[in-house]
């Protein structure tokens, strides 16, 4: 048995290259052989594995893989729609609850215009309210909007570049959220992120991380969200607040916070995983 580990061919960072080394780690350990390229130098070579765990998000390139017979984790449409925050939404609509959320319509990329009957409709959430793009990672371009002016202004700026959700700003989760690791349908582990110095709780933006007891009604939704968009592995993250808000769906979650602030090995459980659906 051959796999792969795919990172992107241009980009990397602590985090995930955390991941990459723990993975290799826990598959050395757990006797399979891997090793870690890219989606273009795999496309372009005469001997395909026979998985490959998908720390990238090419995926055109993971779907032409799995045209060639190759088993990734995670699969590429789940990478599809967790990328993409407007779809997560349309996909996940009616099995959790969101904040009020208001998604942009298309737009080209046309001269920039101001739509005002589209912003009075985002005017409706009330102030502030948070502006995040439908595709962005770590928190990138996430913004928080205080009055109409500076809406018209970020809505101008914006103008045919990108896809924007807008949300209600929730003042009770402001810095901090929950993060839960779902591996195979399964809760792995849970935590809380807290950051006292900005309103995104991203550990790449400053937030620090803690063990959390998630309640049993916010693991049964994050286990079915991964369930329905059949992720082999993710982190589902819930605004911190009295219901389960759901905030995003991460398919290349990072998890260098996790496995210390929990104490659960959770490349171990992820390739454990792979072993037992691979049969290696």
């Amino acid at each position: 048995m051959r796999g792969v580990i795919l990172k992107n061919r241009y980009y990397s960072d602590g985090g995930s290259d955390y991941v990459i080394s723990r993975l290799s780690e826990e598959f050395a350990f757990s006797g399979i052989s891997v090793e870690v390229s890219d989606v273009f130098s795999l496309l372009e070579s005469s001997r395909l594995p026979d998985f490959a765990v998908m720390w990238d998000k090419d995926v055109s390139g993971a779907r032409m893989l799995e045209r060639r017979g190759v088993r990734l984790f995670n699969r590429a449409d789940s990478v599809r729609i967790c990328d993409d925050k407007y779809l997560t939404y349309a996909e996940t609509y009616g099995i959790c609850d969101y904040p009020e959320t208001f998604c942009a319509p298309l737009e080209y990329s046309l001269s920039p215009q101001f739509d005002e009957e589209f912003s009075d409709r985002v005017s409706a959430l009330g102030f502030p309210l948070v502006a995040k793009p439908a595709v962005g990672s770590l928190g990138s371009g996430v913004t928080v909007i205080n009055d109409f002016d500076a809406l018209k202004k970020f809505c101008l700026e914006n103008s045919g570049k990108r896809r924007i959700m807008y949300q209600s700003f929730v003042k009770s989760s402001e810095g901090r959220d929950i993060r839960l690791y779902v591996i195979g349908g399964k809760t792995v582990a849970a935590v809380k992120r807290v950051n006292e110095h900005s309103f995104k709780s991203n550990a790449e933006a400053g937030a620090s991380t803690y063990l959390y007891d998630a309640p049993s009604d916010m693991v049964r939704i994050a286990e079915r969200l991964c369930m329905h968009l059949k992720l082999d592995y993710a982190s589902v993250d819930f605004f911190d607040c009295e219901k389960p808000l759901l905030n995003e769906i991460n398919s290349n979650a990072y998890f260098h916070g996790a496995e210390t602030a929990c104490g659960v090995n959770i490349a171990r459980r992820y390739v454990g995983y792979i072993a037992e659906v691979m049969k290696c």
